[in-house]
């Protein structure tokens, strides 16, 4: 569903973005390797795979990154990014070690390795380690949008994500605490539905009880 203009947000199992303003920018994969659900989402709104120009992966996690080798398949011009913490796991050149286990996707070599307060594609990346090493949030200053990935958890309130899920439960903790910092309105999370008024008082009143 278009909930700003230009900016979808795609339910799969773990919910994905797709930004529309100019060149196509989407942001985590799901768990089908098939990635049907957003392909499909992608030739409703008007626009063929191959107009994906940017993808980028919160985290390492199967049902953030399992569809990434069918949609660069099809958007073979798409420069794949991730943090430089997980960039190696995207890539299946190293194992991972947190939970839920050693990476089953389809191996895709990451272009663009990622730092904490860098900007890309518009937005400023936010290394928020804890749920993995190398977990990104991306704040949209504009349209005060934060996609927080696994960072946060709104499945039944918001809250963090289960610690069975976690590589480093405390870091988890510490980087919703470092999200309490900016301001924006909207959250798009990979699991619950999106925030779309008041999201970092909300963030701010999470982290205050951490």
């Amino acid at each position: 569903m278009e909930i700003l203009k230009g900016v979808h947000f795609i339910e799969t199992f773990a919910g994905c973005v797709l930004y529309t303003d100019g060149r196509l920018v989407l942001v985590d994969t799901g768990v089908d390797e098939g990635a049907k659900d957003i392909l499909t989402y992608v030739k409703k709104i008007g626009h063929a795979a191959r107009d994906i120009g940017s993808i980028v992966i919160t985290h390492t996690h199967p049902d953030h990154v399992s569809g990434l080798a069918a949609i660069k398949a099809q958007a073979p011009n798409a420069r794949v990014a991730a943090h430089r913490d997980d960039a190696d796991y995207v890539a299946r050149t190293k194992t991972y070690p947190g939970p839920p286990g050693a990476q089953r996707h389809k191996a895709v070599p990451v272009d663009v390795r990622l730092e904490d307060s860098q900007t890309y594609e518009g937005f400023l990346v936010i290394h928020t380690p804890g749920h993995t090493p190398g977990h990104i949030a991306l704040l949209g200053k504009e349209r005060k949008v934060l996609v927080a990935g696994d960072s946060l958890n709104h499945e039944k309130g918001l809250g963090p994500m289960p610690d069975a899920y976690n590589i480093d439960p405390r870091a988890h903790r510490q980087s919703i605490k470092k999200l309490a910092d900016y301001e924006f309105e909207v959250v798009l999370f990979g699991h619950g539905g999106p925030i779309m008024k008041g999201g970092a008082s909300q963030v701010k009143a999470l982290a205050a009880k951490l």
